[in-house]
């Protein structure tokens, strides 16, 4: 296929309700949407995922869009693509999040104009056609936890993730464990904890959690092994994995029994796939998160998560939980806590061209005859 044109929108969208973690406190959220066009005119859909500050990860949205105008993009107009996987022969992995987004695009294009879905052109292998979702909840006060937990676990979800800090992590997750005995619980600490802190985190292990995601505030490896190796509950990885080299270090050092891989982050879909097939061969476990993302890029994290040997339900639930109105359509649902994985071509739904423009506050094409 030869890339005709590269439209990328900056879009910021409202989101239903104030999220918060340790490190940020967000009430919308901004993306670049990247659409990939052909010389036939055949489009595909990505997303970039960094956020406005640097608390996630180095990498900025202003980052992200700058090297994707003046650098990435260029590479790729007019040049025939045999595979979109050839995009990382010639870009390097020093802005993963844009790599990721345009890869996203290219991928999303190239198994329409096979006619397949997304994952047989990546993984070739049996996946589930439907997933279970999992919940996220934000640093709020118990009284609202417990009234969010029971609310979705009457939309049918039984997984939780809670981000937590030092000052009341342990207060917040026992009296959510002490009221649902029986739920799949874990804790997400954002980098709040100091090694110093060992016992304070150690503290945690009496509360049955399937694991407990980013810790340390080092992202320190051999830190990580002193503290999996004083803790019963399972370390898992995030943002500290940023490559493949991270992991297979990780992994030696013994610093994690878990990732949580989003490929948004870690620079698209062939990475992933090698994380995932080095997680195989080493028994870790490994499961797919969300990046706080419109659909476009959430329903690609569908479709990761639709892998059979996921170790949890991902960070996954409705679109309309997020956002009065998100970008694909149909948008993602869940029914009794379970989202079906679409069966189109490429990511398997349309984007809502209307409103992708009415959540868009900056437009730059590259390429092509202007629009």
């Amino acid at each position: 296929m030869k890339i005709d044109r590269i439209e990328l929108f900056h879009v910021k969208i409202p989101l239903n309700f104030i999220f918060k973690s340790s490190q940020t406190t967000l009430n919308h959220r901004e993306t670049i949407i990247i659409k990939a066009v052909d010389e036939l005119g055949n489009s595909g859909y990505g997303e970039v995922v960094a956020f406005n500050e640097p608390f996630y990860t180095n990498e900025t949205l202003r980052d992200s869009k700058n090297v994707l105008i003046n650098k990435y993009i260029q590479k790729l107009i007019n040049k025939d693509i045999k595979h979109p996987f050839d995009i990382h022969k010639w870009v390097d992995l020093s802005y993963p999040m844009a790599l990721a987004g345009l890869e996203n695009a290219l991928v999303d294009l190239y198994s329409k104009s096979k006619k397949k879905p997304i994952m047989d052109i990546v993984f070739n292998e049996e996946t589930n056609n439907e997933i279970y979702g999992g919940i996220t909840l934000g640093d709020i006060d118990i009284p609202s936890l417990i009234k969010q937990i029971d609310n979705y676990q009457n939309q049918g979800y039984t997984r939780f993730k809670i981000k937590i800090k030092p000052k009341d992590g342990f207060i917040k997750l026992g009296a959510i464990r002490e009221k649902y005995p029986d739920i799949q619980l874990l804790a997400d600490a954002n980098k709040s904890y100091k090694i110093e802190q060992i016992e304070m985190i150690k503290k945690l292990d009496s509360l049955n959690l399937l694991c407990i995601e980013e810790p340390l505030d080092s992202g320190n490896f051999l830190e990580y092994q002193k503290l999996q190796e004083a803790m019963n509950t399972p370390i898992c990885l995030d943002e500290s994995i940023e490559t493949i080299d991270d992991l297979k270090t990780a992994i030696e050092l013994k610093s994690l029994k878990v990732v949580n891989l989003k490929a948004g982050r870690i620079g698209g879909m062939y990475y992933a796939k090698q994380m995932i097939e080095l997680c195989r061969k080493n028994n870790i476990k490994y499961w797919i998160g969300s990046m706080l993302e419109s659909g476009i890029s959430k329903i690609l994290h569908v479709h990761l998560a639709s892998l059979k040997d996921t170790y949890i339900p991902g960070d996954l639930s409705s679109s309309k939980r997020y956002f009065k109105k998100d970008l694909i359509k149909p948008e993602v649902t869940s029914e009794n806590g379970i989202i079906k994985v679409p069966k189109g071509c490429g990511l398997g739904v349309e984007v809502d061209e209307n409103t992708l423009k009415n959540y868009t506050i900056d437009y730059i094409q590259i390429g092509g005859e202007k629009h």
